[in-house]
């Protein structure tokens, strides 16, 4: 005899209660639609309606959530202003001064200076 873990068994019940369910339901189906076709037709349209609303609020709120984050990575953004290149000038000269402190960075600065001329943009 098979033995069943009891999580096995569990799993089990579930599908056989949804199996049972869906049975009954087609059954329910049938039985209405034969009786009151008029019944079944609005069931049908009301459905369907009600799958199309819950689709539209779906996207739409996730339209919403998506611009949300947009604005929210909008604001975060540094913001460009006219004295950027005042502020931030002397960064440059930093460098300079660094790459001219050490010989071998500066003869590698100068061989990938001398590689970038060379190649077309």
């Amino acid at each position: 005899m098979l033995q069943l873990s009891p999580k096995e068994v569990t799993i089990a019940m579930r599908i056989g209660g949804f199996m049972l369910g869906a049975v009954a339901g087609i059954a329910a189906a049938v039985y209405v639609s034969r009786k009151r076709p008029g019944m079944a037709a609005w069931a049908s349209s009301s459905l369907a309606s009600a799958c199309s609303s819950i689709g539209r609020s779906a996207a739409s709120m996730m339209m919403k959530r998506g611009m949300t984050k947009a604005m929210a990575a909008a604001d975060m953004a540094p913001k460009h202003s006219d004295d950027t290149a005042a502020k931030h000038g002397g960064g440059w000269e930093q460098v300079e001064q660094l790459i001219n402190s050490d010989p071998g960075l500066k003869e590698q600065a100068s061989q990938i200076m001398a590689e970038s001329s060379f190649k077309p943009h």
